[in-house]
C-alpha cells in the first residue's frame, strides 16, 4: 500500500455508531441502537479487523480506544472479541466512553473481565437544567455514586467529560460546575466548548426567537480562561487545549492524534492515519459494508505529500501546550521550521500570541481560546 510506517507502536480506534437516544448537539454519526442491528455490525467490523491482518502484525499495539455512539452498549464478551484482533502489550491503555447511565454493578463486573483499563464518562455537566437542555438523560444526583461504583470496581484511570458555553451560562455557574468534578476526584478533565455543527438538532432549536441567548465571544474567552485556571491551580496538568490530566494521566491514545503518530480507525465514518496516506470510512452502514465485503483497505486514502505532512505537524502539535519541537520537525522533514516560519513566527510572537525557545515553538496561554486563527497563520 506504499505506507511508510515506522515500526513504533500502533494505535487502534473502533467506532460504535448506535445509541440509546441521540444528544441534541451531537453531530457525530450514531444511529438508533438494536440488538441485531448492533450484532451485524460488529461481525462486519471483525472483517474490516482482518483486512487489516498485515498492518497491525507489523506493529504492537498500546492504544485503543472505543468511542462512539455508544460503546457501553457492548458486552463484555463482545470487547473481547474486538480486543483480541489486536496484539496488545503489556500496559496498553485501553478506554471505553461509557455513558453514566451504564455505570451499573452488573455491567462493571463484566467490564471487569476485559482489557479495558480507562473508562472516559460523559457526564457533560452537574447543572440538571444543562443536562436536560443537552438531551442528557442522567442526573446530577447520580454521579458521585456512579463514579465510587467504578473505583469499587479499579477503575483508577477515570476521564470526565464536561461542556461549556451554553445557552445563558455564566462563569459563576460554570466554576460551581467544575468544583463539582473536582470533589469526583478524576484522574483527567475534557472541556469543551459546546459548537452546534450542521446536523446537530439544536442549531435549529438555537434559531428560534424565544432560544436563550448564548454567550458572546468574551463572555466564552472568559469562561474558558476560569475554567482553565481553577483546574490548574487544583492540580491538573493541561496538556492540550481541551484536556487536563493529573500528572501521568494524559490520553496516550489522544496524544497519538495531536503527534501525528499512526493509527487505524475501523467502523462506519472512522478515520486512519498510517503516513503518508489519510483516509476515512464511509458515514453509512451500507456503503461501509460494501467496501468492508469487496475487501477495500483503506478507503479514500489520500497520499499527503510534505507539504500536507507538515501542516498536519503543525495543525495538530501546536495544540498540545508544550507545543511542537523544531528538532523533531528536523528529523521527520528534512527542515528547519524556524527557517520556514521565521517572518510568521515573528510576527504572531510581536502579538504575544506564540512563545519560542531552544527547542519549542508553542502558543501563549492568551492564545488558546483563539486557536484556530493563530495556527491558521502559521500555515
Amino acid at each position: 500500500m506504499g505506507q511508510d510506517v515506522s515500526s513504533g507502536p500502533l494505535g487502534i480506534y473502533l467506532h460504535i455508531p448506535f445509541c440509546l437516544s441521540r444528544c441534541g448537539y451531537c453531530s457525530f454519526f450514531s444511529l438508533p441502537f438494536s440488538r441485531s442491528a448492533l450484532a451485524e455490525y460488529l461481525n462486519w467490523l471483525q472483517l474490516e479487523i482482518r483486512l487489516y491482518q498485515d498492518e497491525v502484525a507489523d506493529h504492537q499495539v498500546d492504544t485503543l480506544y472505543l468511542g462512539g455512539g455508544t460503546p457501553s452498549l457492548l458486552k463484555g464478551d463482545e470487547i473481547n472479541s474486538l480486543c483480541s484482533g489486536f496484539p496488545l502489550i503489556d500496559g496498553a491503555e485501553v478506554t471505553l466512553e461509557i455513558n453514566p447511565l451504564q455505570i451499573t454493578e452488573v455491567y462493571l463486573k463484566e467490564l471487569g473481565q476485559t482489557p479495558v483499563n480507562r473508562l472516559s464518562i460523559g457526564i457533560q455537566s452537574l447543572d440538571d437544567s444543562e443536562l436536560k437542555y443537552l438531551g442528557r438523560r442522567h442526573r446530577s444526583a447520580q454521579i458521585a455514586g456512579k463514579i465510587e461504583l467504578c473505583r469499587k470496581h479499579g477503575y483508577s484511570n477515570l476521564s470526565l467529560d464536561l461542556i461549556y458555553g451554553l445557552p445563558g451560562s455564566r462563569v459563576s455557574g460554570l466554576l460551581e460546575t467544575v468544583q463539582g468534578y473536582l470533589e469526583l476526584e478524576p484522574q483527567h478533565i475534557s472541556a469543551y466548548l459546546l459548537t452546534l455543527d450542521q446536523g446537530s438538532p439544536l442549531l435549529q432549536e438555537s434559531r428560534l426567537p424565544e432560544a436563550p441567548q448564548f454567550p458572546d465571544d468574551d463572555g466564552l474567552a472568559e469562561q474558558y480562561h476560569a475554567l482553565r485556571q481553577t483546574l490548574v491551580q487544583a492540580g491538573f496538568e493541561q496538556y492540550e487545549i481541551s484536556n487536563f490530566a493529573r500528572p501521568g494521566f494524559a490520553s496516550r491514545h489522544n496524544l497519538k492524534y495531536w503527534q501525528s503518530e499512526p493509527w487505524i480507525g475501523f467502523g462506519a465514518s472512522a478515520a486512519g492515519w498510517l503516513p503518508p496516506l489519510r483516509y476515512s470510512n464511509p458515514a453509512d452502514l451500507q456503503s461501509y459494508y460494501r467496501n468492508v465485503e469487496e475487501g477495500i483497505r483503506c478507503p479514500d486514502a489520500r497520499e499527503c505529500n510534505q507539504e500536507e505532512q507538515q501542516a498536519d505537524f503543525l495543525m495538530m502539535g501546536l495544540r498540545l501546550t508544550k507545543g511542537v519541537s523544531p528538532s523533531d520537525y528536523l528529523k521527520r522533514f528534512g527542515c528547519d521550521l524556524f527557517g520556514q516560519k521565521q517572518d510568521k513566527i515573528n510576527k504572531l510572537q510581536e502579538l504575544g500570541m506564540v512563545e519560542t525557545g531552544e527547542d519549542f515553538l508553542r502558543l501563549s496561554s492568551s492564545a488558546m481560546f483563539v486557536s484556530n486563527s493563530v495556527i491558521g497563520e502559521l500555515l
